[in-house]
């Protein structure tokens, strides 16, 4: 009987551990970005590149590139509480008619988007 229980509490400690790996998981295999995410990120350092902030953006991006899971988060928590209608204007304004509020949020949810757009921003800069 005593063993049952002490297996249902290894269950319990290894679920909560691969949890808590999940969680906190630097890189996943399965982040690979869609073809209209890769469009995304392309267009910001465009934008960004045209506008001469490549310089001031890049740092930005390095220091917050930790947080952008949990800014992706925000944005769907205004989405409850504002709709969705800033963030789409906001897109609408800096980046094109093309582009919803889900790709964006899909977009700056993944753990790669953020690399991406340094080295997009850095081959912008270099050519």
């Amino acid at each position: 009987m005593s063993t049952s229980k002490e297996q249902n509490r290894e269950k319990e400690k290894t679920s909560l551990k691969d949890k808590l790996r999940h969680a906190f998981a630097v890189e996943t295999e399965d982040e690979e970005l869609t073809e209209d995410e890769c469009r995304l990120i392309n267009d910001i350092a465009g934008k960004i590149h045209s506008r001469g902030l490549t310089a001031a953006a890049i740092p930005f991006l390095e220091i917050h590139k930790p947080l952008n899971v949990i800014g992706a988060n925000m944005v769907q928590m205004g989405e409850m509480i504002f709709t969705t209608g800033p963030v789409e204007n906001f897109l609408k304004q800096f980046i094109g008619k093309s582009y919803s509020h889900r790709v964006f949020v899909s977009t700056i949810e993944k753990r790669k988007s953020i690399e991406l757009l340094i080295s997009r921003l850095e081959e912008l800069d270099n050519q």
